[in-house]
């Protein structure tokens, strides 16, 4: 993500003699990367994506006062202090009653505001805000965008009548499939299940909270009083409704990123400021904090001896101490330990490596020691390793709608499970980044669902991977596969269709080459999330090779897993020349109705083998159980005549009706 910062407005939170050209050098070696200054004010500035507590201008003056100190250039962070919200004596408006119906909720602020002038906003605020790129409008409007950029934390402003008019209430709770409402840029939108939002009294969608406020309670021309809120809620709801509803703003992309939830009140102090002193409005209530989800940053621990093996140099305990210090942790170094406790809004530092990390990054990797490794780089490719045919399987695919993914290679108890091979036939991590995925994978079709699952506003969709799994070996490192696995909510014969148009394009049937869909009885079933399952076997003359699994799923879902190692065992990278044959042929249309249990696949296999001039099949067009067909008939030694064609088409209808209870539309 990246950010804009005007420099004037950096250095409100930051006191320094730094050119910008400093600023933007040291910065970008030890901490967020200045792509660019442009105009000469305004700094481009790169985020990286955990790193939501750099998202902001105060964040920005922080990293880059710790910085600039290592660079001997004086640097020292503004110490920030808002006065504490009060009541004004003379107004008194009741706060909306808010109710909890889910669990999501970290925070919740409010304080309600009266008596508003809608007064443009001053001068600075506009040069800012069009600096920066958004759009200017009033002072009311104006203030949460200006309080959300420079602290960090978004912020939201309701019309206090538009909600107290709707019943005086605010039910947070997550939504049902199907409801209706219309964001403040007046977009319609249907609620896609399991959102969150707020309602009001009767039902009614009064805000996308996190995300975008809506069009029946923002505030307007004729606004007289004010609700300011803050909330705070479960990171990963809030990516499910954003990417959803695809409502991408600002506000969403901090809160998807775990925004500090202890911002909120500071934010709030300042808001109430700024309201007080540019729309001249009164505090008319008192303040509300709802704040279930206070938690404590966990202590990290990290030896000295470490510290001195990753970086390849010893830092000075004084040194490490006041890196850290200046970064807002908490340190204590006894007994050659270095225990930090990180600041709430660092929730990126949970293990030592973060803390090293830290250290590295502030010390300065480039004044860290370099050295080339030993030995000689092979020039042999791995034998078991075909670029040419992965990058044409993946390019392939892609050209015909399917969408390449990449997944993590540890998944969760649930996915290991999913995947039929118990906990204990899984390689477990020791110490895992996340408690949730500990399991290295032993297939990519539970990951790939849940892709599919995370994406419910697209109503088709089909994902390919092509990734290693991993099986355990007694003493040994784990064995590494190649699997290239696909996964799709489309219809079953379409997606076989797919797979069939793959094998064509690898010239795996061009060679005489037969495919077997074996389907296994319920008791071989790998997968316990598989309601069938069939192996896929290629069959060359007497040699046998299987190159994979199909799988009819749950939730109208097909999976196809592919060992790739068989499957370039059998592709060939040039079809096989066949002699053209100069007599004529005859092609002709037959439209059968099928019950739902035909495979159409298995007919099309029976009516290519009833003739040996029966040198095509394919199906042409569907509609409601009817299926049309196109036969080319033809002989390699004379023309062939539509009388020799008739007992051919006869045996086809027969075949058709005795084996598959495919009756013939029309006469013969």
């Amino acid at each position: 993500m990246n950010i804009l910062i005007p420099d004037s407005w950096l250095r409100e939170h930051l006191v320094t003699k730094a050119t910008k050209a400093d600023i933007q050098k040291y910065l970008s070696l030890s901490g967020p990367s200045v792509e660019r200054i442009y105009n000469n004010e305004v700094y481009d500035i790169e985020v990286t994506t955990n790193r939501v507590d750099s998202m902001s201008v105060r964040g920005i003056a922080r990293e880059a006062a710790t910085i600039l100190k290592r660079a001997d250039i004086e640097a020292q962070l503004k110490k920030v202090a808002f006065a504490p919200i009060k009541q004004n004596s003379n107004k008194n408006l009741p706060l909306p009653e808010i109710i909890y119906e889910t669990d999501s909720v970290h925070r919740v602020l409010a304080v309600v505001m009266t008596d508003v002038k809608h007064l443009d906003s001053p001068e600075f605020m506009k040069r800012r805000l069009e600096a920066i790129e958004l759009n200017v409008h009033e002072a009311l409007i104006d203030i949460s965008n200006y309080i959300t950029h420079e602290l960090g934390h978004p912020c939201h402003v309701f019309d206090y009548d538009k909600i107290m008019s709707r019943g005086g209430k605010i039910i947070i709770k997550e939504a049902n499939k199907g409801k209706d409402f219309v964001t403040l840029d007046e977009v319609e939108h249907e609620t896609l299940g399991g959102e969150i939002v707020f309602e009001s009294k009767d039902g009614e969608i009064i805000d996308l909270p996190a995300i975008k406020g809506t069009l029946n309670t923002c505030v307007d021309k004729n606004t007289k009083s004010i609700l300011f809120w803050i909330e705070s809620l479960d990171a990963k709801k809030v990516r499910q409704a954003s990417m959803g509803h695809a409502i991408r703003t600002v506000a969403a992309q901090l809160n998807e990123k775990n925004v500090d939830p202890n911002l909120g009140l500071e934010v709030m102090e300042y808001g109430v400021e700024l309201f007080s002193k540019l729309c001249q409005a009164k505090v008319a209530s008192e303040l509300y904090d709802y704040f279930p989800d206070h938690q404590i940053p966990k202590k990290v621990s990290v030896k000295l001896e470490t510290i001195e093996n990753y970086l390849g140099i010893k830092l000075k305990e004084n040194e490490i101490r006041e890196i850290l210090l200046d970064l807002d942790f908490s340190v204590e170094i006894t007994d050659g330990v270095v225990k930090v406790t990180p600041p709430t809004f660092r929730p990126d530092v949970q293990i030592g490596a973060d803390v090293i990390e830290e250290l590295a990054r502030i010390y300065g990797y480039h004044n860290l020691p370099s050295k080339l490794m030993n030995g000689e780089l092979s020039i042999n490719p791995d034998p078991n390793t075909n670029y040419q045919f992965e990058s044409l399987i993946k390019h392939f695919l892609a050209d015909i709608g399917w969408q390449e993914i990449y997944s993590y290679s540890l998944i969760s108890e649930q996915q290991a499970l999913d995947s039929g091979f118990s906990l204990a036939e899984h390689l477990k991590l020791a110490n895992p980044l996340k408690e949730e995925t500990t399991y290295l994978r032993r297939t990519l079709v539970p990951s790939l669902i849940e892709i599919i699952e995370n994406n419910k506003a697209q109503k088709q969709m089909s994902v390919f991977e092509l990734a290693c799994v991993y099986h355990p070996r007694e003493n040994d490192l784990p064995e590494q596969k190649l699997k290239l696995t696909l996964v799709s909510n489309r219809a079953y014969r379409e997606i076989k269709g797919d797979l069939l148009n793959l094998f064509d394009r690898l010239y795996i049937f061009s060679h005489d080459q037969e495919l077997i869909i074996k389907e296994k009885i319920s008791k071989e079933i790998q997968m316990p999330i598989a309601k069938q399952e069939a192996d896929l076997i290629i069959r060359d003359g007497k040699t046998k090779t299987e190159i994979g699994t199909l799988m009819i799923l749950g939730k109208k879902l097909t999976a196809i897993e592919l060992n790739l190692k068989e499957l370039i065992s059998v592709a060939k990278k040039y079809p096989n020349y066949k002699k053209l044959i100069k007599t004529a042929s005859i092609v002709e249309e037959m439209t059968f109705t099928l019950t739902k249990e035909t495979a159409v696949g298995d007919l099309i296999e029976a009516f290519k083998k009833v003739d040996e001039r029966i040198i095509k099949v394919e199906l042409l067009d569907i509609y409601e159980s009817n299926y049309s067909f196109s036969f080319i008939f033809q002989d390699s030694s004379f023309n062939i005549s539509s009388e020799e064609v008739e007992p051919i088409r006869q045996s086809i209808v027969k075949i058709g009706k005795d084996e598959f209870k495919a009756s013939l539309v029309g006469q013969v």
